[in-house]
């Protein structure tokens, strides 16, 4: 070494000795940047859908969780009243609307329809199953639409209840001769064919013209039954009440 700086090669770049050629650019073209883009858009074609239903699955445990808890709810009270089921109240206003004394207190009545009128107004706290709880947020399906604005989207099946509308006192859990076989709480809509309205008096009259089961989940919804267990089973696809008695579990003998 002499000291002084080696002489440049032509041709070389000074801190890497690679190869440059004068006027030649390293960008992107515009032809690479589109495959690029085109790559990606596959990618989240193939991949969105995935994560979608990964995430309903999600939601769809929880919606089952939240019926079993409510459902171990409906037993302790049965516990601590001589094996009683709590009284539920139903219908719109001059009914069960701003009654108390049911499982679920609501001051308004549901509609069909997605603005505030439509949507009915559940207080969980003040329904006779909250003492037994103590958390409102399992009262909500995560899928539910109103869910959120409601407070409230569980319904209680019918045949648990004598018929007196407006206010329906439970039956004795003796009244069942298979429990296991009776679904004693589910989702409920007034929306059909789509099925993923929600409930507006919790309180699932089956049989008639206005209510039906939601099919939020997977065409299906979540039940629980009156020996403890829940369920994910799939909901009818219309209205019609035979379509619902093929079901098996709603008539409770």
């Amino acid at each position: 070494m002499n000291g002084r700086h080696s002489p440049r090669r032509p041709g070389f770049t000074p801190d890497t000795g690679a190869a440059f050629t004068p006027g030649k650019s390293t960008a992107f073209t515009l032809i690479e940047l589109l495959v690029v883009i085109a790559i990606i858009s596959v990618l989240a074609g193939i991949l969105f859908p995935v994560f979608a239903t990964a995430r309903e699955k999600a939601r769809q445990a929880m919606c089952l969780s939240n019926t079993r808890q409510l459902g171990l709810a409906f037993l302790q009270y049965t516990q601590d009243y001589d094996e009683v089921l709590p009284a539920t109240t139903d219908g719109p206003a001059g009914m069960g609307e701003g009654v108390v004394g049911g499982w679920m207190f609501y001051s308004r009545f549901g509609g069909v329809g997605y603005t505030a009128a439509d949507t009915a107004a559940f207080d969980p706290a003040r329904g006779s199953l909250y003492p037994y709880t103590r958390n409102a947020g399992i009262y909500v399906c995560p899928t539910d639409p109103k869910g959120g604005a409601s407070k409230n989207s569980y319904a209680v099946n019918q045949k648990l209840f004598t018929a007196n509308p407006g206010f329906n006192y439970g039956k004795s859990l003796a009244a069942f001769d298979s429990p296991a076989s009776c679904a004693g709480l589910s989702e409920e809509t007034m929306v059909e064919p789509a099925r993923k309205d929600s409930t507006n008096d919790g309180y699932l009259a089956w049989d008639t013209a206005e209510d039906c089961i939601a099919a939020r989940h997977s065409e299906g919804t979540s039940f629980w039954f009156l020996d403890g267990h829940a369920k994910w089973a799939r909901a009818p696809k219309t209205r019609d009440r035979a379509d619902a008695r093929k079901l098996g579990i709603l008539d409770c003998p």
